[in-house]
């Protein structure tokens, strides 16, 4: 099957993500209309550790999509959502403890974590680990130029430019497109960065660390 068959549209994103969300900027635990929140791990502990309930499923994006795989399980129902995603949805109940794990494991996979604030209401109730080759709302805004409209993070990564010796690894962790390799050396654009934390853990020299967006 044709790549373009497989990717989200652009009618798609406007009808389900951009249409029903607003561009304001605000911290992850601030309450939200119908907006995303990249998050790291530290402040994904934080809302797990605090959640009453959590559920646990494969993710649809990429079973629709099917651009990558592994790993599957790690969309997350928190509360309200998580009783009806296990009634509704055949998702398992699973502790706080079995959610970090498989965060943890996306994470190690190159995945972005994002949270959901839905129309409505007030706290986060659903953690995908996405892609930018499959995910909905992730590839589709990164493709159509749509990232200020859909997501909002309240980290943003630093790069120490002495340190960096542009062996292009974090090029390969970052979904936004926010750093590349030319002529031999890293380009970092700070607007671009969501804040997302995959670049840092395998830089060999250490060089990229988080600091709160200005």
């Amino acid at each position: 099957m044709a790549r373009e068959k497989r990717d989200w549209t652009r009618e798609d994103i406007e009808e389900k993500i951009v249409g029903k969300m607003t561009a304001v900027t605000i911290p992850v635990n601030i309450s939200m209309k119908g907006k995303q929140s990249i998050l790291d791990l530290g402040e994904l502990e934080k809302i797990l550790k605090g959640a009453e309930l959590i559920s646990q499923t494969d993710c649809e994006c990429r079973k629709r999509v099917g651009n990558c795989i592994d790993p599957m399980d790690g969309c997350i129902g928190i509360n309200d959502l998580a009783t009806e995603m296990i009634k509704d949805c055949g998702a398992k109940q699973i502790t706080a403890e079995e959610a970090l794990e498989a965060m943890r494991r996306t994470y190690d996979a190159g995945l972005v974590h994002m949270a959901y604030v839905f129309e409505g209401k007030d706290e986060i109730e659903y953690i995908c680990s996405c892609c930018s080759c499959c995910c909905h709302s992730l590839s589709a805004a990164i493709r159509f130029g749509y990232e200020d409209h859909v997501f909002s993070s309240n980290y943003v990564a630093d790069q120490d430019e002495e340190r960096c010796e542009s062996c292009g690894v974090c090029v390969e962790r970052c979904h936004f497109k926010a750093r590349a390799l030319v002529d031999g050396c890293l380009e970092y654009s700070q607007d671009a960065c969501f804040g997302c934390g995959l670049c840092i853990e395998t830089c060999p020299e250490e060089a990229i660390s988080m600091m709160e967006r200005v």
